[in-house]
Protein backbone atom coordinates (compact mmCIF):
# COMPACT_ATOMS: atom_id res chain seq x y z
CA UNK A 1 0.00 0.00 0.00
CA UNK A 2 0.84 3.44 -0.91
CA UNK A 3 0.75 5.37 1.86
CA UNK A 4 1.89 9.61 2.46
CA UNK A 5 2.11 11.51 5.72
CA UNK A 6 1.83 14.97 4.96
CA UNK A 7 2.91 17.31 7.65
CA UNK A 8 0.76 20.28 6.75
CA UNK A 9 2.62 22.96 9.15
CA UNK A 10 6.12 22.41 6.94
CA UNK A 11 6.70 25.91 6.46
CA UNK A 12 7.38 28.35 9.50
CA UNK A 13 6.28 31.95 10.03
CA UNK A 14 9.77 33.35 8.78
CA UNK A 15 11.38 32.27 5.63
CA UNK A 16 13.71 29.31 5.74
CA UNK A 17 11.43 28.00 9.27
CA UNK A 18 10.92 24.35 9.22
CA UNK A 19 8.32 23.02 11.50
CA UNK A 20 9.15 19.11 12.56
CA UNK A 21 5.95 17.07 12.65
CA UNK A 22 6.39 14.12 14.93
CA UNK A 23 3.05 12.77 14.43
CA UNK A 24 3.71 12.62 10.79
CA UNK A 25 6.67 10.92 12.10
CA UNK A 26 5.25 8.29 14.22
CA UNK A 27 2.61 7.37 10.97
CA UNK A 28 5.34 7.01 8.47
CA UNK A 29 7.34 4.35 10.88
CA UNK A 30 3.75 2.84 11.39
CA UNK A 31 3.56 1.70 8.08
CA UNK A 32 6.97 1.40 7.16
CA UNK A 33 7.09 -1.74 9.59
CA UNK A 34 3.54 -2.80 8.19
CA UNK A 35 5.62 -2.82 5.08
CA UNK A 36 4.44 0.01 2.87
CA UNK A 37 5.41 2.29 0.72
CA UNK A 38 5.68 5.43 2.76
CA UNK A 39 6.21 9.38 1.83
CA UNK A 40 6.64 11.65 4.53
CA UNK A 41 6.70 15.34 4.27
CA UNK A 42 5.15 18.68 2.72
CA UNK A 43 2.21 18.07 0.80
CA UNK A 44 2.81 17.18 -2.98
CA UNK A 45 0.11 16.38 -5.39
CA UNK A 46 2.69 14.28 -7.39
CA UNK A 47 5.07 12.27 -5.37
CA UNK A 48 8.15 11.77 -7.21
CA UNK A 49 8.53 8.18 -5.26
CA UNK A 50 4.92 6.94 -6.13
CA UNK A 51 5.53 8.18 -9.60
CA UNK A 52 5.44 4.78 -11.60
CA UNK A 53 1.73 4.96 -10.69
CA UNK A 54 0.41 8.27 -11.01
CA UNK A 55 2.45 9.93 -8.29
CA UNK A 56 -0.98 9.31 -6.12
CA UNK A 57 -0.58 7.63 -2.31
CA UNK A 58 -3.66 5.23 -2.14
CA UNK A 59 -4.55 6.81 1.71
CA UNK A 60 -3.29 10.50 2.80
CA UNK A 61 -2.92 11.32 6.59
CA UNK A 62 -2.53 15.13 6.92
CA UNK A 63 -1.58 16.21 9.86
CA UNK A 64 -1.75 20.03 11.13
CA UNK A 65 0.01 21.76 14.24
CA UNK A 66 -0.94 25.50 14.06
CA UNK A 67 -4.55 26.53 13.22
CA UNK A 68 -3.34 29.15 11.04
CA UNK A 69 -1.76 26.24 8.64
CA UNK A 70 -5.80 25.01 8.17
CA UNK A 71 -7.00 26.79 4.68
CA UNK A 72 -3.83 25.68 3.01
CA UNK A 73 -4.62 21.77 4.34
CA UNK A 74 -7.91 21.79 3.31
CA UNK A 75 -6.97 23.26 -0.23
CA UNK A 76 -5.13 19.78 -0.08
CA UNK A 77 -7.46 17.37 1.70
CA UNK A 78 -10.32 18.46 -0.88
CA UNK A 79 -8.03 17.77 -3.82
CA UNK A 80 -7.23 13.93 -2.44
CA UNK A 81 -10.92 13.77 -2.07
CA UNK A 82 -11.39 14.38 -5.52
CA UNK A 83 -9.53 11.49 -6.42
CA UNK A 84 -11.51 9.47 -4.28
CA UNK A 85 -8.62 8.72 -1.91
CA UNK A 86 -8.72 7.70 1.50
CA UNK A 87 -8.21 10.20 4.33
CA UNK A 88 -7.18 10.91 7.69
CA UNK A 89 -6.58 14.26 8.99
CA UNK A 90 -5.22 14.84 12.75
CA UNK A 91 -2.25 17.03 14.68
CA UNK A 92 -3.55 19.88 17.57
CA UNK A 93 -4.55 22.22 15.23
CA UNK A 94 -7.48 19.33 13.91
CA UNK A 95 -8.50 19.09 17.73
CA UNK A 96 -8.46 22.69 18.29
CA UNK A 97 -10.90 23.12 14.92
CA UNK A 98 -12.38 19.38 14.36
CA UNK A 99 -15.96 20.69 13.70
CA UNK A 100 -14.73 23.50 11.14
CA UNK A 101 -12.72 21.05 9.52
CA UNK A 102 -15.92 18.56 9.00
CA UNK A 103 -17.75 21.02 7.47
CA UNK A 104 -14.79 22.24 4.84
CA UNK A 105 -14.64 18.90 3.92
CA UNK A 106 -16.86 15.64 5.07
CA UNK A 107 -14.10 14.01 7.49
CA UNK A 108 -14.02 14.25 10.69
CA UNK A 109 -10.26 14.42 12.09
CA UNK A 110 -8.80 12.80 15.33
CA UNK A 111 -9.15 14.36 18.07
CA UNK A 112 -6.37 14.27 20.80
CA UNK A 113 -3.80 11.70 20.41
CA UNK A 114 -4.18 8.62 18.75
CA UNK A 115 -3.46 5.56 20.42
CA UNK A 116 -1.99 3.72 17.06
CA UNK A 117 1.09 5.88 16.48
CA UNK A 118 1.39 7.23 20.02
CA UNK A 119 4.35 4.53 21.05
CA UNK A 120 6.05 3.72 17.75
CA UNK A 121 9.65 3.16 18.35
CA UNK A 122 11.75 4.83 16.25
CA UNK A 123 14.57 7.92 15.78
CA UNK A 124 13.24 11.08 16.23
CA UNK A 125 14.20 14.82 16.44
CA UNK A 126 11.75 15.12 19.62
CA UNK A 127 10.33 12.60 21.90
CA UNK A 128 7.45 12.83 24.81
CA UNK A 129 8.34 10.81 28.52
CA UNK A 130 4.68 12.16 30.10
CA UNK A 131 1.56 14.36 28.51
CA UNK A 132 -0.54 16.84 30.12
CA UNK A 133 -0.59 19.38 32.82
CA UNK A 134 -2.57 20.07 36.08
CA UNK A 135 -3.27 23.20 35.11
CA UNK A 136 -5.78 25.09 32.79
CA UNK A 137 -4.03 28.17 31.71
CA UNK A 138 -6.74 29.97 29.44
CA UNK A 139 -3.97 30.55 26.90
CA UNK A 140 -2.69 26.91 26.14
CA UNK A 141 -4.50 24.13 24.89
CA UNK A 142 -2.81 21.25 26.23
CA UNK A 143 -5.75 20.11 27.78
CA UNK A 144 -7.99 19.49 25.15
CA UNK A 145 -5.43 17.55 23.45
CA UNK A 146 -4.07 16.15 25.97
CA UNK A 147 -6.34 16.05 28.84
CA UNK A 148 -5.17 13.02 31.05
CA UNK A 149 -1.83 13.11 32.73
CA UNK A 150 0.29 10.29 31.42
CA UNK A 151 3.64 8.74 32.36
CA UNK A 152 5.73 6.55 29.72
CA UNK A 153 7.72 4.01 30.84
CA UNK A 154 9.14 3.54 27.59
CA UNK A 155 10.37 6.05 24.99
CA UNK A 156 13.09 6.90 22.81
CA UNK A 157 15.60 9.24 23.63
CA UNK A 158 15.67 12.33 21.64
CA UNK A 159 17.70 15.45 21.71
CA UNK A 160 14.75 17.79 22.44
CA UNK A 161 12.25 16.72 25.30
CA UNK A 162 8.48 18.11 24.50
CA UNK A 163 7.05 17.25 27.89
CA UNK A 164 4.39 20.10 28.19
CA UNK A 165 5.21 20.01 32.35
CA UNK A 166 7.43 17.35 33.18
CA UNK A 167 7.92 18.60 37.23
CA UNK A 168 4.01 17.60 36.78
CA UNK A 169 4.86 13.70 36.94
CA UNK A 170 5.78 11.72 39.83
CA UNK A 171 9.47 12.45 41.14
CA UNK A 172 10.43 7.98 40.66
CA UNK A 173 9.13 8.92 36.57
CA UNK A 174 12.09 11.95 36.64
CA UNK A 175 14.58 10.51 38.13
CA UNK A 176 14.20 7.25 35.66
CA UNK A 177 13.85 10.03 32.75
CA UNK A 178 17.61 11.69 34.46
CA UNK A 179 18.98 8.22 34.03
CA UNK A 180 17.89 7.61 30.80
CA UNK A 181 19.45 10.87 29.86
CA UNK A 182 22.41 10.27 31.63
CA UNK A 183 23.07 7.55 29.56
CA UNK A 184 22.44 9.75 26.60
CA UNK A 185 25.22 11.88 26.52
CA UNK A 186 24.63 14.48 24.39
CA UNK A 187 22.63 17.86 25.10
CA UNK A 188 19.01 17.58 25.95
CA UNK A 189 16.71 20.63 25.05
CA UNK A 190 13.92 19.86 27.23
CA UNK A 191 11.72 22.44 25.58
CA UNK A 192 8.44 23.20 27.18
CA UNK A 193 10.57 24.02 29.88
CA UNK A 194 10.01 23.56 33.70
CA UNK A 195 7.13 25.43 35.93
CA UNK A 196 8.51 27.77 38.09
CA UNK A 197 5.15 27.05 40.28
CA UNK A 198 6.55 23.57 41.38
CA UNK A 199 10.66 24.35 40.31
CA UNK A 200 12.85 23.64 43.46
CA UNK A 201 16.57 23.77 44.45
CA UNK A 202 15.96 19.53 44.35
CA UNK A 203 15.07 19.71 41.17
CA UNK A 204 17.85 21.73 39.88
CA UNK A 205 20.16 19.00 41.76
CA UNK A 206 18.39 16.64 39.87
CA UNK A 207 18.18 18.20 36.12
CA UNK A 208 21.58 19.70 36.63
CA UNK A 209 23.48 16.43 35.99
CA UNK A 210 22.49 16.51 32.69
CA UNK A 211 23.97 18.49 30.26
CA UNK A 212 20.99 21.18 29.67
CA UNK A 213 21.07 23.04 26.35
CA UNK A 214 19.10 26.04 27.62
CA UNK A 215 16.95 26.35 31.54
CA UNK A 216 13.69 27.33 29.86
CA UNK A 217 11.07 28.87 32.26
CA UNK A 218 7.72 31.07 31.77
CA UNK A 219 6.33 34.54 33.42
CA UNK A 220 2.90 34.35 31.42
CA UNK A 221 1.36 35.82 34.41
CA UNK A 222 1.48 38.10 37.30
CA UNK A 223 -0.85 35.18 39.18
CA UNK A 224 2.74 33.46 39.81
CA UNK A 225 4.97 36.39 39.83
CA UNK A 226 6.08 35.39 43.42
CA UNK A 227 7.64 31.83 42.23
CA UNK A 228 8.75 33.54 38.67
CA UNK A 229 11.17 35.94 41.04
CA UNK A 230 12.08 32.59 43.25
CA UNK A 231 13.35 30.67 40.27
CA UNK A 232 14.87 33.82 38.46
CA UNK A 233 16.79 35.03 41.45
CA UNK A 234 17.63 31.58 42.64
CA UNK A 235 19.06 30.28 39.08
CA UNK A 236 21.07 33.87 38.75
CA UNK A 237 22.69 33.04 41.98
CA UNK A 238 23.55 29.99 40.85
CA UNK A 239 26.02 31.75 38.30
CA UNK A 240 23.31 31.55 35.42
CA UNK A 241 22.43 34.30 32.61
CA UNK A 242 20.65 35.35 29.81
CA UNK A 243 23.53 32.83 27.61
CA UNK A 244 21.60 29.47 29.31
CA UNK A 245 18.22 31.08 30.82
CA UNK A 246 15.04 31.86 29.18
CA UNK A 247 11.76 32.80 29.85
CA UNK A 248 8.66 32.74 27.85
CA UNK A 249 6.55 35.54 28.69
CA UNK A 250 2.85 35.61 27.13
CA UNK A 251 1.80 38.91 25.58
CA UNK A 252 -0.83 39.82 23.09
CA UNK A 253 -3.40 37.85 25.55
CA UNK A 254 -7.25 39.45 26.17
CA UNK A 255 -7.23 41.25 29.51
CA UNK A 256 -3.94 42.30 29.82
CA UNK A 257 -1.94 45.26 28.50
CA UNK A 258 1.29 46.06 26.75
CA UNK A 259 2.93 47.53 30.12
CA UNK A 260 1.89 44.61 32.19
CA UNK A 261 4.18 42.54 29.45
CA UNK A 262 6.84 44.83 29.55
CA UNK A 263 6.97 44.56 33.44
CA UNK A 264 7.13 40.84 32.93
CA UNK A 265 9.78 40.89 30.71
CA UNK A 266 11.88 43.27 32.06
CA UNK A 267 11.84 42.20 35.32
CA UNK A 268 13.30 38.87 33.93
CA UNK A 269 15.67 41.48 31.69
CA UNK A 270 16.81 42.92 35.39
CA UNK A 271 17.74 39.53 36.73
CA UNK A 272 20.47 39.24 33.94
CA UNK A 273 18.59 35.93 31.96
CA UNK A 274 16.89 36.23 28.49
CA UNK A 275 13.39 37.70 28.33
CA UNK A 276 11.23 35.64 25.16
CA UNK A 277 8.08 37.43 24.41
CA UNK A 278 5.72 34.80 23.05
CA UNK A 279 2.68 35.94 21.06
CA UNK A 280 -0.88 35.00 21.74
CA UNK A 281 -2.73 33.24 19.09
CA UNK A 282 -6.58 32.41 20.11
CA UNK A 283 -6.87 28.16 19.60
CA UNK A 284 -9.41 28.88 16.72
CA UNK A 285 -7.57 31.48 15.00
CA UNK A 286 -6.85 31.09 11.03
CA UNK A 287 -4.38 33.64 11.02
CA UNK A 288 -1.30 34.12 13.41
CA UNK A 289 -1.93 37.88 12.95
CA UNK A 290 -4.47 38.11 15.74
CA UNK A 291 -4.31 41.46 17.68
CA UNK A 292 -6.18 41.30 21.36
CA UNK A 293 -7.76 44.68 22.62
CA UNK A 294 -5.55 47.40 23.81
CA UNK A 295 -2.78 45.80 21.22
CA UNK A 296 -1.50 46.75 17.99
CA UNK A 297 0.36 45.24 15.47
CA UNK A 298 3.04 48.21 15.51
CA UNK A 299 3.21 47.68 19.36
CA UNK A 300 3.77 44.03 19.41
CA UNK A 301 6.48 44.16 16.20
CA UNK A 302 8.36 46.57 18.59
CA UNK A 303 8.24 44.20 21.46
CA UNK A 304 9.38 40.74 20.09
CA UNK A 305 11.91 43.06 18.14
CA UNK A 306 13.54 44.83 21.50
CA UNK A 307 13.27 42.31 23.63
CA UNK A 308 14.25 39.39 21.18
CA UNK A 309 17.33 41.22 20.88
CA UNK A 310 19.53 41.48 23.85
CA UNK A 311 21.71 44.37 21.50
CA UNK A 312 19.42 46.37 21.63
CA UNK A 313 18.30 46.41 25.37
CA UNK A 314 21.38 46.12 26.56
CA UNK A 315 22.24 49.44 25.10
CA UNK A 316 19.14 51.61 24.31
CA UNK A 317 15.89 51.96 26.64
CA UNK A 318 12.40 50.79 25.46
CA UNK A 319 11.15 54.11 24.93
CA UNK A 320 14.17 55.53 22.65
CA UNK A 321 13.85 52.17 20.82
CA UNK A 322 13.39 53.15 16.71
CA UNK A 323 12.44 49.97 14.86
CA UNK A 324 13.95 50.17 11.65
CA UNK A 325 16.70 52.34 12.68
CA UNK A 326 20.55 51.65 13.52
Amino acid sequence: MRIAAINSSYYGMKPADRIYNLGVKKIANYHILRGDQVYSGIWLPFIPEFGTTGGRADKYYFSVIFTWDIPHMLHAVNQVKAWGKQIEIGGPAATFMHNYIFAQTGIKPHIGLDPRFDLIPGQYALTFTSRGCPHHCPFCGVSRVEPDLIEYDVYPLAPMVGDNNILATSWEHQIRFVKQYQKYGRKVDINSGFDVRFFTEKHYELYSTLKIKTWRFAFDSLDYREDALRVADFMRKKGFDRHKVTFYCLMNFPGTTPDEARFRLDTIRDFGHNPYPMRYTPLNSLSHKYVAPGWSEEVLLRMQTYYQTPYLWKTVSYEDFQPGKK
